[in-house]
């Protein structure tokens, strides 16, 4: 501790006073430096978003922001919309439940007999799947609207490919007079391989039966290396001869954007010399190799191009000849389609309503029609595609809310044919005689779009038709009975004595659960024994 105090003063102690004082000061305030203690940085207001976000809004691209209590206004909002939109939903899917045999529309809603017409309602929709070598193709159309029209009409397009052979297509109509919007969406979903390289010579229709060397005629001594596009003119209004047509491509046989006949001048000799034939490279079905007039006595091979610079004609003495080795790919021949088809409504105000859910199956190889014949056990595994309402409750089983949106899903199903016997001698087979003709299995893992959980599973079960290869029954789900229906396919006919079992089944189901309802349809191939 420093003291500050007054001395006499004299000469030599002023001095030393004087030293002493200096730092005495120092410690009493007076002279020397001076003390000081840190101050906190300058606190920098939030900005208006900081706050808005902290109190838990939303910061909107216009500046402003909507508090924590108007996002859950708008929450509850979407929640009462999304709900009153899956009510309608659940109705649709209540109305394709109640639908069977004739009554029940496919693709487009339309309704069928044998003759393709009930009520006067006739089917204008159709579907043509093809494989372009990386995915599936699913083209739709509607020839009451068709596309190319003027002025043009609305076609439908893919929208999303949701992958594992499904796909979304979507035509929207043109607002009506008071701004309702009328929409369509079909999800297909196919198991349709790629195509497979094949040697040129195997593939149907393209087997080798020209010589180039004898201008269109082959002999023992002159096999044949090339195909003989036609003894006669092709005519693209002639379905046999489009398909042959649509195979040939080459640089030399392009219009210029109307209708064009070309022409090309065969051989000068009255007999045929390849020297002198007029020769073209170019494609057939995705081959390379050359076309050739093999025509004599400079005789002319004409070429038609159409206005959309497709082939529409081409004349006789026309000859492919494949390079070595060429391939053609062959598109898959056997490949099976599920879906639904719906139609929604959305209003000037946004509220959307379904007004119909359509489900159908098909496959392209035939149904197998009768089954009598065929024998034992077959299990078949497959996937199944649909809609669906998820529904929330309160306590007391008064709803909530609900989600709708669409569905896969996957099938396993035993069917039992007839009985098969022990042996040559024992015809008494192992079968239980109540299990004869009769198909069950399950439907499960669905995977909902909207992502919602679920414990869904489906207990299909039900008699078949062995005199129509059909079958029928229950799809219990949890909270009632819905129903199934499906149609064997594959040839059933005897091969060295033996009747094979159908190779795949189609067909179409509903079901409901205690948290929700199905409509779909499915899919499923014959397991290898």
């Amino acid at each position: 501790m420093l003291f500050c105090v007054k001395t006499p003063i004299n000469k030599l102690y002023v001095f030393g006073m004087a030293l002493l004082l200096a730092v005495t000061l120092a410690g009493c305030g007076g002279g020397g430096s001076t003390a000081t203690t840190p101050t906190d940085p300058p606190v920098t207001p939030p900005t208006p978003q900081e706050e808005c976000e902290s109190a838990g809004g939303r910061w909107n691209a216009d500046m402003t922001c909507t508090s924590a209590a108007d996002l859950e206004a708008e929450r509850m909002a979407m929640v009462a919309a999304a709900t009153k939109a899956a009510g309608t939903k659940a109705m649709a899917i209540a109305a394709e439940a109640g639908e069977t045999g004739t009554n029940d529309g496919g693709l487009g809603g339309s309704t069928f007999d044998a003759d393709g017409n009930v009520n006067g309602v006739v089917g204008t929709y159709s579907m043509a799947i093809s494989h372009d070598g990386t995915s599936a193709k699913v083209t739709i159309t509607d020839t009451a609207n068709p596309a190319g029209a003027d002025p043009p009409k609305p076609q439908f397009t893919q929208a999303m490919d949701l992958g594992g052979g499904t796909t979304m297509h979507v035509r929207a109509m043109a607002p009506d007079d008071d701004g309702n919007v009328e929409e369509e969406v079909v999800v297909v979903t196919t198991d349709i391989d790629p195509p497979v390289p094949t040697p040129f010579a195997k593939v149907d229709g393209q087997a080798l039966n020209a010589s180039r060397m004898l201008g269109g005629a082959a002999t023992d001594d002159n096999p044949a290396d090339s195909l003989d596009l036609s003894v006669n003119a092709l005519d693209a209004t002639t379905s046999a001869d489009k398909v042959i047509l649509d195979r040939v491509m080459s640089p030399a046989f392009v219009g210029s954007g109307s209708s064009t006949n070309l022409s090309f001048d065969g051989a000068a000799e009255t007999t045929y010399d390849p020297d002198e034939a007029y020769t073209t490279p170019g494609t057939f079905n995705g081959a390379m190799g050359r076309y050739t007039c093999v025509g004599v006595s400079g005789s002319a091979c004409t070429v038609a191009i159409g206005e959309m610079g497709n082939i529409t004609a081409m004349s006789d003495n026309w000859i492919f000849t494949p390079d070595p080795g060429a391939m053609s790919d062959v598109p898959s021949s056997d490949f099976l389609n599920y879906g639904f088809w719906l139609k929604k409504t959305t209003a000037a105000d946004g509220v959307v309503t379904y007004n119909e859910v359509e489900t159908f199956a098909g496959s392209s190889v035939a149904a197998s029609g009768a089954t009598t014949s065929v024998l034992g056990q077959a299990t078949y595994t497959g996937g199944a595609t649909g809609v669906y309402v998820k529904n929330v409750y309160n306590p007391d089983r008064t709803l909530d809310m609900a989600t709708s949106g669409h569905f896969t899903a996957d099938v396993s199903l035993l069917a039992t044919f007839g009985q098969a016997p022990v042996s040559d001698t024992d015809s008494t087979g192992t079968i239980a005689p109540n299990l004869l003709n009769t198909i069950s299995g399950t439907i499960d893992n669905f995977t909902l779009s909207g992502g919602e959980a679920n414990m869904w599973s489906v207990a299909v079960q039900g008699p078949i038709d062995s005199g129509a290869g059909t079958a029928s029954g229950t799809a219990k789900g949890g909270d009632g009975d819905g129903s199934f229906s499906a149609t064997f396919h594959g040839s059933v006919a005897a091969v060295d004595g033996v009747v094979p079992q159908p190779g795949s089944v189609v067909g179409e189901f509903n079901a409901g659960f205690t948290d929700g309802f199905v409509a779909g349809a499915f899919g499923a191939r014959k397991m290898m024994e």
